[in-house]
């Protein structure tokens, strides 16, 4: 397993090239300190998800992942109205965590993220 951990920079550039993007060089060295599955949970997404993004074939939507990846590996924050200063990767999230009327600061977050404009989520109709 440590060999296969330690080819994810080299899959990386090989299957990136020389526009090998800086979140996934970083994304390819957090699963060579850790493993895939570690890095995956931190992120919120499923280790196949990794694994196709280092291979250059993933299908998603690579800007909301990279964004995750600034936030959660590279430390990349912003302003919050409601929580003052966080990562991008849990921005990211209050954007999707749906209403509770239950949770005054979860409310808040629900109707502060609608007109945000560090806002990245669709509104589905």
């Amino acid at each position: 397993m440590s060999a296969t951990r330690n080819d994810q920079i080299a899959k990386a550039n090989a299957a990136w090239g020389e526009a090998i993007p800086a979140e996934v060089l970083i994304l390819a060295e957090a699963c060579k300190a850790r493993t895939s599955r570690a890095v995956a949970l931190q992120l919120g997404y499923s280790d196949a998800v990794i694994s196709h993004v280092l291979a250059n074939k993933y299908p998603g939507d690579l800007p909301k992942l990279f964004t995750k990846i600034r936030g959660a590996l590279m430390g990349e924050t912003l302003m919050c109205p409601i929580l003052d200063e966080i990562g991008r990767d849990r921005c990211l999230t209050e954007q999707s965590t749906p209403f509770a009327a239950t949770n005054s600061t979860r409310a808040r977050l629900f109707h502060a993220c609608r007109t945000c404009p560090n806002r990245q989520q669709k509104d589905v109709a």
